[in-house]
């Protein structure tokens, strides 16, 4: 039987959230720079954004309720 901590898997969601905000700012950055300043894409990067913060939102509610410090086991067989 192997215990896995709930904290491991709170630092691979921190791990995957890392990745898509440097792939964020850098798509952001390059919409800002070499895109075209028009009304379509300023809407897509407030979509964007919006849905970003709604994600980040719901998250910090639903892991706010999970004691972080609990382990589940694990059965191979």
């Amino acid at each position: 039987m192997i215990e896995i901590s709930y904290f491991v898997f709170l630092i691979i969601y921190g791990l995957g959230l890392l990745v898509f905000v440097i792939f964020s700012l850098f798509n952001l950055y390059h919409l800002f720079v070499y895109g075209f300043l028009s009304y379509a894409s300023f809407l897509a990067t407030f979509l964007f954004l919006a849905g970003t913060v709604i994600v980040l939102f719901l998250t910090y509610q639903l892991g706010s309720q999970i004691d972080w410090t609990q382990t589940f086991t694990l059965r191979l067989f």
